[in-house]
């Protein structure tokens, strides 16, 4: 105990759920309490009486209730902080205050509930079985992301003397009108890639052949579920003007295009480092397959009961990155609760595999050196493209983001442990 007369019960409910039963002795109550209604008394202005000069007395029984408050809510939290890290507890979510019970002369009782970071015992991590995977690369592979290069490579040439094609680009005007209230929609233009299997049927067919300036009409009727709510259930009649047609041209797989990507040697060269980019990303893909099995086996052998409120925390960030990677499309009740489901089980996984991973790297004494720091940082430069230097400054003057960043690092090195010491069958 932090003060004399005071006494406190530790309950243990779960791994990770605790109550604290506090008992402070009416001398420390009285004496916050003369505390706060000092500051009530030096602010207080009553009738007859010039603010500060009020009889504390007469202070007390007005602000009575008030100043019992302000006892309560500066004196509990402030115990209840001592005594925690005497157990040496920290409290991983806000504890919730209950029971409190008070009475003149008698000592002020309550119980503070909080969660915290269960302990646990590792299993033998150092012999855990996977499956052995190895990272390959056919020349089909490289065929295909040659071509990816190409169709980005790609050039858009306008076309002269014939009319639209399957696979051409039209920059082209259309209005519709809803033939029942023969309402005018608004305008649109757009770019249409002809004969795509995404636009309407009838969009298809009146594109093909069509020439700069040709203007011709086509009719949709719309599903009352259509994702477009403004035509949903509508029959709506178009004009379709072309303003311009484009073709995609290739280039020609070659020296000449391996030397436009930057690649001297021509297209041999090109190839090999095609292969080698593939190559290096399987192994990666290899290797974090790996990893998450490696930390399955453990995990699958660990009794950890994680706190509720973190879980439900983390829940809520990972469905919070889903929707925002859903870019803001609407989500239906019954699929959102589909999605919560998956996110708290990933949130689960990845705050289990946190935990392990942070007593391994303990138990194993892995640290990250200020060398590795600022080589990670040189890393996360480049790859976001902006000065090492200002990156560097930003992150000294951000403390939380350099601990992030070590943090995941210590992480990264325990991680490659694990796999060279796994058992690979």
């Amino acid at each position: 105990m932090n003060a004399p007369g005071r006494q406190s019960r530790l309950t243990d409910l779960s791994p990770s759920r605790k109550e604290i039963a506090l008992e402070i002795p009416d001398e420390e109550v009285r004496r916050e309490f003369e505390r706060i209604l000092g500051e009530y008394a030096a602010k207080a202005k009553l009738d007859g009486f010039r603010r500060g000069r009020a009889p504390r007395e007469r202070v007390k029984a007005l602000f009575d209730r008030e100043i019992r408050h302000d006892v309560y809510d500066a004196l509990i939290p402030r115990v209840l902080e001592e005594e925690l890290k005497a157990l040496g507890l920290n409290p991983v979510n806000v504890p919730v205050l209950k029971d409190l019970k008070h009475e003149d002369g008698q000592p002020l009782r309550s119980t503070a509930a909080f969660e915290v970071l269960p302990e646990f015992d590792l299993p033998d991590y150092r012999s855990v079985r996977v499956a052995s995977r190895k990272a390959e690369v056919a020349e089909a592979d490289v065929d295909r992301a040659l071509e990816e290069l190409r169709a980005r490579a790609a050039e858009f040439v306008p076309v002269e003397g014939r009319g639209v094609r399957e696979g051409d680009y039209a920059v082209v005007e259309m209005q519709g009108r809803d033939k029942r209230t023969k309402r005018l929609l608004p305008v649109e233009r757009a770019v249409v890639m002809a004969g795509h299997a995404a636009n309407e049927p009838a969009l298809n067919e009146k594109l093909e052949g069509m020439t700069p300036g040709e203007e011709r009409a086509f009719e949709v009727s719309y599903p009352k579920d259509h994702a477009n709510r403004r035509v949903a259930g509508k029959d709506i009649s178009y004009s379709l003007k072309v303003r311009e047609v484009k073709e995609r041209r290739l280039a020609p797989l070659d020296d000449e295009f391996a030397k436009s990507l930057g690649v001297e040697g021509g297209l041999a060269a090109l190839r090999d480092k095609v292969r080698r980019e593939i190559l290096e990303g399987r192994e990666r893909a290899v290797r974090n397959e790996t990893a998450s099995e490696v930390l399955a086996g453990i995990a699958e052998k660990v009794a950890l009961e994680l706190p509720e409120s973190v879980v439900e925390e983390e829940t809520l960030a990972v469905l919070r990155r889903t929707l925002q990677a859903a870019g803001g499309r609407r989500v239906a009740p019954e699929a959102f609760e589909g999605l919560r489901a998956e996110a708290r089980k990933q949130a689960v996984d990845h705050l289990r595999n946190h935990l392990i991973l942070e007593k391994i790297a303990k138990k194993e004494g892995l640290t990250v050196t200020e060398e590795e720091l600022q080589a990670e940082v040189r890393s996360l430069a480049q790859a976001n493209r902006v000065s090492e230097a200002a990156l560097g400054d930003m992150i000294r003057r951000d403390e939380r983001r350099k601990e992030e960043i070590r943090e995941s690092l210590l992480f990264r090195k325990t991680v490659d442990f694990l796999v060279k010491r796994a058992i690979i069958s």
